[in-house]
């Protein structure tokens, strides 16, 4: 028998209540138009009977509407009944959660963050990351379990950075080229299925007092770590990770710098999103915020699903303007 068999146990009722429920309020936040009960039922309750399904699928949205999310129904032209999320009724306005508040949160979401059997619990976490600043990486965003499996590079990184010893690492570049280097961690994130260290190069090798500005690592390019136990360092007084979490279109190298324009209902969502860096306001007072961009396609998508409308290269203005025709012609099919 696995190892990993021994700790195995069928999920409870209440376990898979709680995960139907987490998915269908993901699902239904995220969706762009009403989704059908058809496709509801698909998704979500595929093994119940047409009875049990519409009770289950009442019993959900009166969960789900304890929670604040208010589930409304549309009748379609053609007869079937569609659902969203009533965003008026749901959502108030832009604030800032107290530390305490935070930290509640935290707790309660930890658990099923690092649930690697949770489809969203990418997304979890990285929606963990954005609520507070005041935390450390690894209280808000942990690495889950299938990212630790085998890996002694990352291991041996960890025990570096609780330990504050500095390493000796042999890292591929993105060209392909392998470079020696000594390093000191300072933090660590996962974003889209990948680990990142963020750390500094230690320059001067008689202390552990001469790094350079902090660079982001991928896990995936180590091909040894050896731990330095006899250089220690001093954590930077105001590093935070939260500060080298990319967006998911500024993973890889840099092609560009766009820029987005900001409509002011959008701003504190902005804000949250790109921690405040590189946002800017003209003499019309109109705000505009300025990104590096690896991916053009996933700067579109991101741009749209943040209201935002970008104004430079006009290569990303293109990719913008198909996205929006493309999903005009499908909300009409």
């Amino acid at each position: 028998m696995d190892v990993w068999d021994d700790d195995f146990r069928e999920p409870t009722e209440d376990e898979r209540t709680a995960r139907r429920v987490v998915a269908l309020a993901i699902a239904l936040t995220n969706a762009r138009r009403p989704v059908t009960t058809s496709h509801i039922r698909i998704d979500f309750y595929p093994e119940l009977g047409d009875e049990a399904f519409r009770k289950a699928y009442q019993r959900d949205r009166a969960r789900l509407g304890a929670t604040g999310l208010s589930v409304v129904r549309h009748d379609l032209p053609t007869g079937e009944a569609a659902w969203q999320i009533d965003k008026d009724a749901s959502f108030v306005g832009g604030s800032d959660l107290t530390p305490e508040d935070a930290l509640y949160l935290d707790c309660l979401l930890l658990p099923l963050a690092a649930d690697p059997t949770l489809p969203f619990a990418h997304d979890l976490r990285l929606a963990l990351t954005k609520i507070d600043r005041s935390f450390s990486g690894d209280s808000v965003a942990p690495i889950p379990p299938e990212a630790r499996v085998r890996n002694r590079q990352l291991e041996r990184l960890e025990t570096c950075l609780s330990h504050r010893h500095a390493a000796r690492v042999s890292y591929e570049r993105s060209d392909g080229s392998r470079t020696d280097r000594t390093i000191v961690p300072l933090g660590l994130f996962h974003l889209r299925s990948t680990t990142y260290l963020v750390a500094s190069r230690l320059l001067d090798q008689t202390d552990g007092k001469h790094l350079q500005e902090p660079h982001v690592y991928n896990l995936n390019r180590f091909h040894s770590v050896r731990e330095i136990a006899n250089k220690t360092y001093p954590m930077p007084p105001d590093f935070s990770v939260r500060d080298y979490i990319r967006l998911p279109f500024q993973l890889g190298p840099t092609i560009y710098e766009a820029e987005f324009c900001v409509p002011a209902g959008r701003l504190t969502d902005v804000r949250k999103s790109v921690a405040n860096r590189g946002i800017w306001r003209d003499e019309n007072g109109t705000m505009f915020v300025r990104l590096a961009v690896a991916d053009e396609e996933a700067a579109g998508a991101w741009a749209i699903a943040e209201g935002l409308r970008p104004t430079m290269p006009e290569s990303l203005v293109s990719e913008w303007n198909r996205r929006l025709q493309t999903s005009a012609e499908e909300g009409v099919r």
